[in-house]
């Protein structure tokens, strides 16, 4: 089982990454309660709802970029 999950991650990471950019860069713009509520976390306190919303979707574009650059 081990090999088997290995073998299809290293296989299909570049549209891994894509799905991955993808999740996070839709989550933000829509304001998903399970990526961007901050409430419960440890930092709390230090970022808001926004800035979440911001970093999730910057890390979205960059994942999207570098997958999409690794494929081409």
């Amino acid at each position: 089982m081990d090999k088997a999950l290995t073998d299809f991650i290293t296989e299909y990471r570049d549209y891994i990454t894509l799905f991955t950019g993808i999740v996070l860069v839709v989550g933000a713009v829509k304001n998903w309660n399970w990526l961007c509520n901050p409430v419960g976390k440890p930092d709390a306190q230090l970022l808001s709802r926004g800035m979440y919303r911001l970093i999730f979707g910057a890390l979205g574009l960059i994942l999207i970029v570098c997958s999409l650059t690794l494929m081409f």
